[in-house]
């Protein structure tokens, strides 16, 4: 007799291999499928009078619709969430991410200039690959075959420079004397970043559906991913709380960040596309500002168990950004605006997420450096107010030939300083520069420099990472 416990057959050919008798090399993202820009599905076959055990068996995480949830390479987050264990662990990223001493050499930077460098116009794509290698006009592009198929990739890059040193270096005292009760002085440089860092939330994403790191025409065609969707409902109503919807608002809260994880958390990474692993970690992001800053017990402690989560997510897009300033990407304008869009819209991401992450530990009285320290390698991104407030491809460049722009690496500020205006300073920048030199001094330089001409070459200035 035939045992009944025996599991379901599963099909070994994906959906559109089996419709088109066409050979499958059955990865979790076939090639064909790859191929022709469509989704890949395996699909299992039921056994006629057996009974479908597989919600009871899986849990949430198994799909309603039947088909197949690839296996997890690891324990998944969304169990985490009733841990006991508290303690903020990357240990398990750690020996993925932490670059060769060959692959730093093969990564060092040209003293070429950029503006005399020419785009690479032949590179396969992986880590610090230029966005316009790939094509992004729709979500099915961004399929990717199984990780193993990749060119390896380790994150992130390039090691900081003397230069970004430096920076750190100017930013020892301010971050080494951070209170508690900083939260509550108006006057000290917390209080101003975290007020901002809590606005991504009511200020921004509520009502404007952008914020500094999310550009607001990143998802503003009819791909727009579920996750960001329902981050942009949770902020609207958390921005709207009063004492008489407030317990049905956290428990949206709590609802959004449970689906966001289990979902997300279960998915391989090989089968993710970029614009989604972008959309997911800015929404847990958000999500994180709630969590940690909202003063709620329970959801501090499920969001700093979920840290570890959005490390490893940060991680992933550190892989797939591009990293100014190498081989000279970022000297020539892009090819579309809409791809600079997508690239920008990834490296503020990171910057912030790890920039806030890093002040929280620091309002925790952390006495040591997460392993692997973020901030031990290099991360760029472009101040130019005039780039990030374009409202179309035209104005994107004519404003690209006509004003100055500059690509910052980390918090390396001083060439901005010696030669930018405050015209140039967006939301983005005005945060970091607070954070490096403080709020007065940022205000000040915005004022004083507010109508003074740059004293620079139009184009990108790199200010910073330069060996």
């Amino acid at each position: 007799m035939e045992d009944s416990s025996a599991p379901a057959p599963r099909q070994k050919n994906c959906n559109n291999c089996v419709q088109t008798k066409r050979r499958c090399d059955r990865q979790p993202v076939c090639a064909r499928c790859v191929e022709k820009n469509t989704p890949c599905v395996y699909t299992k076959v039921k056994v006629a009078g057996q009974p479908d055990k597989r919600r009871s068996r899986d849990g949430p995480l198994a799909a309603a619709d039947g088909t197949e949830s690839l296996p997890l390479e690891s324990t998944p987050f969304s169990e985490s969430l009733f841990a006991a264990d508290l303690s903020f662990n990357l240990a398990f990223f750690e020996t993925a991410t932490r670059p060769s001493d060959s692959y730093l050499d093969e990564s060092a930077e040209s003293d070429t200039p950029l503006a005399q460098m020419q785009p690479i116009t032949d590179a396969p794509v992986g880590e610090d690959t230029p966005m316009h290698f790939t094509d992004f006009d729709r979500p099915d592009h961004w399929l990717v075959p199984a990780e193993g198929n990749l060119q390896p990739a380790e994150r992130p890059s390039t090691p900081v420079d003397d230069e970004i040193v430096r920076a750190y270096d100017k930013m020892t005292n301010t971050c080494q004397q951070i209170q508690p009760w900083h939260l509550y002085d108006a006057t000290t440089p917390l209080y101003y970043v975290m007020g901002r860092v809590e606005g991504f939330i009511t200020a921004d994403m509520a009502v404007h559906t952008a914020t500094p790191f999310l550009h607001r025409h990143l998802y503003r065609d009819a791909h727009t991913p579920q996750c960001i969707l329902s981050c942009f409902a949770t902020s609207v109503l958390y921005a709207s709380r009063t004492p008489g919807n407030t317990p049905m608002v956290m428990r949206a809260v709590h609802g959004s960040v449970q689906e966001l994880v289990t979902v997300e958390g279960a998915r391989p990474t090989a089968a993710v596309a970029p614009t989604e692993k972008l959309a997911r970690t800015q929404a847990l992001f958000l999500y994180q500002i709630i969590r940690l800053f909202d003063g709620d017990v329970s959801l501090r402690a499920q969001g700093e168990r979920d840290i570890p989560l959005l490390s490893s997510w940060l991680g992933e897009l550190c892989k797939m950004r591009e990293n100014l300033g190498r081989d000279g990407a970022g000297g020539q304008p892009p090819k579309e605006w809409e791809k600079w869009i997508f690239a920008e819209s990834v490296r503020r991401t990171i910057v912030m997420a790890y920039s806030v992450m890093t002040m929280y530990h620091l309002m925790r009285g952390d006495s040591t450096s997460p392993e692997p320290d973020p901030w031990a390698y290099t991360h760029r991104w472009t101040l130019g107010r005039s780039l990030w407030e374009a409202d179309s491809s035209f104005e994107f460049y004519r404003r690209w030939r006509e004003t100055p722009h500059f690509v910052i690496a980390n918090y390396s500020f001083d060439t901005f300083l010696k030669h930018g205006r405050g015209d140039d300073i967006d939301d983005f920048a005005e945060i970091m520069l607070s954070v490096y030199m403080g709020v007065d001094a940022t205000k000040e330089f915005m004022s004083s420099r507010h109508t003074e001409s740059a004293r620079v070459t139009v184009g990108f200035i790199n200010c910073g990472s330069r060996k």
